[in-house]
């Protein structure tokens, strides 16, 4: 007994058991998620057991090693609160499963929770995309009203779902590999692009992907722009050596140019849901200007004024049927679902827990402030919220765990400095 005592001390006090018992159950977890979306079998006992063991290693995570302070327990304990009553209004359990994920991520390294996303979903999809072409699983072909030309899903249950894979992929590797990123990194993403706007027509995502190149594009420039030239000093009082640096116009301008970003970060989801929200609620059959927009985005205005004046905007969320595309080539409920993820959790989960959603990404956005790359990744996911429902699901977006993940910087961030500008 003291044998097993000591045993259990020893585990519990190895903080690195931690992230070993999260990041198991969270690849356990991404893997349940991610082939949810693909057209391999979903449903079973091997599946359910994945789901159950994911989730039994990180409660074990939070119970053997998180501490909370008073202040935390009461934020985690009305997020968790708020999404049982979206449960009990509504009958989604999914907010509640995102929410607990997330507090699952605390103090866990964030660069690590990103990589194994990564990895989990390059090998799923890959194997995916292997498998439909081969003839494993179906390569659901959808006729394009637009082209007339088929539209291939290459293994997932629709073609817009693999697009967001791919877009999601590029946007986290983007973030976790911009530095070393080069100039045939961007040519080799552009074909990428093309591959997906060409065979899925998935306009919005190939759109959304440009946008993304262009902002981390810039980003590169301008820090390559911003180097500083250092000079040795030594201090004739302790003999110290001393860097002192000569910064150039271009380095101040570039610290501005960082604090732009954060501020556009910090508000980026809350406008643009505003934004969709006005956007819809004005949708007008009668109108031309409004009836070719909506052409563009693909009738996504026209779905959600349906659903603002048959559902309304409840605080806590209803239960909406929707009935997409995805999963078979055979579809005898007329179509009905909402893209945006803005419209889409204040329909089915309300507008109390939206807020909230808006409330995690701005505490992210302070607590990893002088991480611009993350800035430009929340800007660029605010967008894509815009036309796409994966805001909240695993399988796509993982960037939410870093509410509570560990923020340890494990990049260089020129932090005093820009304190000097920005005075």
């Amino acid at each position: 007994m003291e044998l097993l005592k000591g045993k259990y001390n020893s585990f519990i006090k190895e903080k690195y058991n931690s992230e070993i018992l999260f990041c198991s159950g969270f690849a356990l977890f991404l893997f349940w998620s991610i082939i949810r979306t693909t057209m391999f079998p979903r449903s079973g006992i091997p599946i359910k057991i994945c789901f159950g063991v994911s989730v039994l290693l990180m409660i074990t995570k939070i119970i053997l090693f998180d501490i909370y302070t008073f202040k935390m327990f009461i934020t985690i304990a009305v997020m968790f609160f708020c999404g049982a009553i979206v449960f009990l209004s509504s009958g989604y359990f999914w907010p509640i499963l995102w929410l607990f994920v997330v507090v699952a991520a605390k103090d866990v390294s964030f660069r690590k929770i990103l990589q194994i996303y990564l990895l989990m979903n390059i090998t799923i999809m890959g194997l995916a995309f292997v498998a439909s072409l081969l003839g494993v699983i179906e390569n659901l072909a959808y006729t394009s009203s637009e082209t007339k030309r088929l539209r291939y899903s290459f293994g997932c249950t629709y073609t817009t779902d693999f697009a967001a894979h791919v877009f999601y992929m590029l946007l986290t590797a983007f973030y976790l590999y911009y530095e070393r990123l080069k100039w045939y990194h961007y040519v080799v993403v552009c074909f990428i692009d093309g591959f997906v706007f060409y065979f899925c027509h998935a306009k919005l995502d190939t759109v959304c992907i440009i946008i993304m190149m262009v902002c981390f594009g810039t980003l590169q420039i301008a820090q390559s722009l911003s180097k500083k030239e250092q000079t040795a000093v030594i201090d004739i009082t302790t003999g110290r050596r001393i860097d002192k640096l000569n910064f150039f116009k271009k380095t101040k301008l570039y610290f501005k140019h960082k604090v732009r970003w954060k501020r556009l970060a910090s508000v980026s989801l809350p406008v643009l849901g505003l934004f969709m929200y006005f956007l819809s609620a004005s949708y007008r059959a009668n109108s031309e200007f409004m009836v070719d927009l909506d052409e563009f985005v693909t009738g996504r205005l026209a779905l959600a004024y349906k659903g603002l004046q048959q559902y309304g905007i409840p605080l806590f969320g209803k239960n909406v049927p929707m009935e997409g595309f995805g999963g078979s080539l055979k579809h005898t409920k007329p179509y009905f679902f909402i893209d945006s993820s803005y419209l889409f959790i204040l329909l089915r989960y309300g507008l109390v827990f939206l807020c909230m959603v808006f409330v995690i990404y701005a505490v992210i956005c302070y607590k990893y402030k002088e991480d611009t790359a993350l800035m430009l990744v929340i800007v660029v996911l605010a967008i894509s919220s815009s036309i796409d429902h994966h805001l909240m699901e695993e399988a796509y977006n993982p960037f939410g765990y870093a509410l509570f993940a560990s923020s340890v910087v494990w990049k260089k961030m020129e932090v005093n400095y820009e304190r000097i500008f920005t005075s």
